[in-house]
């Protein structure tokens, strides 16, 4: 989405319509604020990250569903906009929900905000209870600064060459993992930062099992058997000073390993596209095009 030169301000606003981020509790219903309730209960036009979720939501909180219009809105049709915005040109007030916490972070609710702000409608927000803000107030480490990266990429390769990145930044890192690979996303992490590298991993925040595990780089041998492998996870860590990364780009000489193993024609294209910064799929095209 491009503004093509538009500054946005609130003077910009040229509709009625609004659209309302809604953060919603991240673990415990009593998080849910007056503010929130209330515009749950008067708004009707809702467009949810997952529909069944928001539905338990408000099940959950009392608030009846009569009239409400709902408009699913998740990873694989974070495009399809017509809806909220046909609601918004209307004059309508829209609530963006997510499923826990900010409807922003980690959520594919981006491109209706940029989307609805460059059509000139009005945003606002109704915040709540954050997991990234939680998991660093509970973790312990130094607070300024620090950088959030969302979900970490489910390849090996890809998590150690990410994490080596972050050796050149001071501060601590906050990102999200799934439960089945908490455990080899630490075993990655404490392979590539220094021994001495703080560490806390959250687990279920703000639920009855909380849980935070504090530890250096080089505990984790000792701790990785006490934690649960269930429930949703914050992975932090902290750098107090930036260091040289230790050059190694892990994903490619995994890339190069299986290449020299069993060449083939994609792994030529994916090693190709990684040494170049390119897309594997035109490397492969150009590859196997025929004059």
């Amino acid at each position: 989405m491009e503004f093509r030169g538009k500054v946005l301000t609130d003077a910009n606003v040229s509709s009625d319509g609004c659209l309302i981020l809604v953060s919603t509790p991240i673990g415990n219903l009593d998080d849910l604020s007056p503010r929130v309730r209330d515009a749950l209960t008067r708004v009707k036009q809702v467009v949810a990250e997952d529909t069944r979720v928001y539905k338990e939501l408000m099940k959950l909180a009392g608030i009846s569903l009569d009239s409400v219009s709902l408009h699913a809105l998740h990873d694989h049709n974070q495009n399809d906009l017509a809806k909220p915005l046909e609601w918004l040109d209307q004059g309508l007030e829209v609530l963006l929900v997510s499923d826990a916490g900010s409807p922003l972070i980690s959520d594919p609710a981006f491109p209706l905000v940029r989307t609805a702000l460059a059509a000139g409608h009005r945003l606002d927000t109704l915040p709540g209870p954050s997991s990234v803000l939680v998991a660093l107030e509970l973790s312990g480490l130094p607070p300024h600064p620090f950088t959030f990266h969302g979900f970490m990429a489910r390849e090996s390769g890809k998590r150690k060459s990410f994490f080596d990145s972050t050796n050149s930044l001071a501060g601590t890192h906050i990102v999200f993992e799934a439960p089945h690979r908490i455990l080899a996303c630490v075993d990655d992490l404490c392979e590539m930062v220094a021994p001495e590298t703080e560490i806390a991993i959250a687990r279920e925040l703000t639920k009855t099992f909380q849980t935070v595990h504090r530890f250096s780089a080089k505990d984790w041998p000792r701790i990785k058997d006490e934690v649960m492998v269930k429930g949703e996870f914050v992975l932090l860590f902290h750098h107090a000073h930036a260091q040289k990364s230790n050059g190694i780009d892990s994903e490619m000489i995994e890339l190069a390993q299986k290449f020299l193993q069993k060449p083939t024609t994609k792994l030529s294209a994916k090693l190709i596209a990684k040494i170049l910064d390119a897309d594997a799929r035109d490397i492969y095209t150009q590859l196997t095009k025929r004059d």
